[in-house]
């Protein structure tokens, strides 16, 4: 299983972001490795197509692609360690969390800060 951060899942359904075709590429190269989409994350995704009107088809076309894990109930405490010790934004920290958590065995993001916390705690990271 693999995590995606916002950076990556952005840049996929854009087709006038500057990393479009390499996010094309990593999602070519995923196969049919399953992909986790934090709710969280999700909503990051969602505020273009907000803007946009367009909220309700995104939701459902992310909802679709991706796997959505539940959140936890303890999961906030490990999201508030994690920042403190890595100094992520609260998102990348949820990201990192969800990999952890769900033993994903790389994140896929075009975030250097979250690249390097990822590999920092030995998860592997796909850009």
């Amino acid at each position: 299983m693999i995590v995606a951060d916002a950076s990556w899942v952005i840049a996929l359904r854009d087709p006038s972001d500057a990393l479009h075709s390499d996010a094309a590429a990593i999602n070519r190269n995923l196969g049919e490795e399953s992909v986790s989409l934090h709710p969280v994350t999700l909503a990051e995704c969602l505020v273009a197509p907000a803007r946009l009107g367009a909220l309700q088809d995104a939701a459902l076309r992310l909802r679709a692609a991706f796997e959505i894990p539940d959140v936890e109930g303890d999961a906030p405490l490990r999201w508030a360690a994690l920042r403190a010790e890595t100094g992520l934004r609260l998102p990348d920290a949820i990201v990192l969390d969800t990999a952890l958590s769900q033993g994903a065995r790389a994140v896929v993001t075009f975030d250097a800060q979250l690249a390097s916390a990822a590999q920092a705690h030995s998860i592997d990271v796909v850009r």
